[in-house]
């Protein structure tokens, strides 16, 4: 983060991945208005859950002749700083818009903005940098796909209140190594690429339980480890092999322990859709 902007938000530069671990979104037009199913997990419901307001957002600038059914399988733990809702949102509107073909590329891209500041990187996936509120989305080369743990503590993290305790901004360059990335070179991992992230140490400092679980994380062997976003969840990497059984035995009880890779644009663009109708 460079500065706070005159809407209220931050300027950001920010580093976005897709990675293969994933929520499940299945749509059925049928009858009418908008009926969410939460089958698996936990999510909100109704118009708290950006996949209603993504469906919402589409039919309010393109009327259906007909309602929608969502089914979500919840996977993506919520407030872990993953877009979890922000991916699922823009996923709707990329199946709808496969399906019933009213929108261009900009206009979809406006709909995604509106939702959420990252909800237009998941239109893009892959690899991308953000900048302004995040949702200015700049494209880069594919990286090698790498192994990444993803590990989520039994607590949650207020996005804005994490922003309002914000005191030191970036003064520093991009690291070197998104630099050769943005000038098209390549790099040889994920791992490279984590950079700083400037909540981090608001976030821990705030909440010590984050900072044992961080600890712990390098305690256990792992060659990098970085806050995802505000948090709560935190992504990390291991140049020898470990398991979950392991890892879960060194953090704190509920913690979640998912071990995924990153994905390129196309793995992470062309998923299998289907819509029912």
């Amino acid at each position: 983060m460079i500065g706070r902007r005159d809407d209220g938000y931050h300027e950001l530069r920010t580093l976005f991945q897709s990675i293969a671990l994933h929520d499940v979104v299945e749509l059925e037009l049928t009858g009418e208005g908008i009926d969410l199913e939460v089958v698996e997990g936990e999510a909100p419901a109704g118009v708290d859950n950006l996949v209603v307001r993504a469906a919402d957002a589409y039919f309010e600038r393109f009327p259906p002749s007909e309602g929608l059914r969502v089914e979500l399988t919840k996977r993506i733990p919520l407030g872990g700083g993953l877009g979890g809702g922000s991916s699922n949102a823009a996923t709707v509107l990329r199946l709808l818009d496969a399906h019933l073909g009213r929108a261009s590329g900009g206009e979809l891209w406006e709909i995604a903005r509106g939702l959420g500041a990252d909800v237009p990187f998941f239109l893009v996936g892959g690899t991308a940098l953000g900048f302004g509120r995040g949702d200015e989305v700049v494209p880069l080369p594919d990286i090698p796909a790498t192994e990444v743990w993803i590990i989520t503590p039994p607590i949650t993290v207020s996005t804005a209140e994490a922003f309002a305790r914000l005191r030191n901004l970036t003064a520093k360059p991009l690291p070197s190594s998104i630099v050769a990335l943005v000038q098209g070179g390549s790099v040889p991992s994920a791992a490279a690429l984590t950079g700083h992230n400037d909540l981090e140490a608001e976030v821990l400092g705030w909440v010590p339980l984050l900072g044992e679980a961080r600890d712990s994380l390098f305690d256990a062997g792992a060659s990098a480890v970085r806050l995802s976003g505000s948090g709560a969840s935190f992504f990390a990497f291991f140049d020898t092999n470990t398991s979950s059984r392991d890892l879960e035995a060194r953090l704190p009880e509920g913690t979640m322990v998912a071990r995924s890779r990153t994905l390129g644009r196309v793995d992470s663009t062309s998923c299998e859709f289907s819509l029912g109708d």
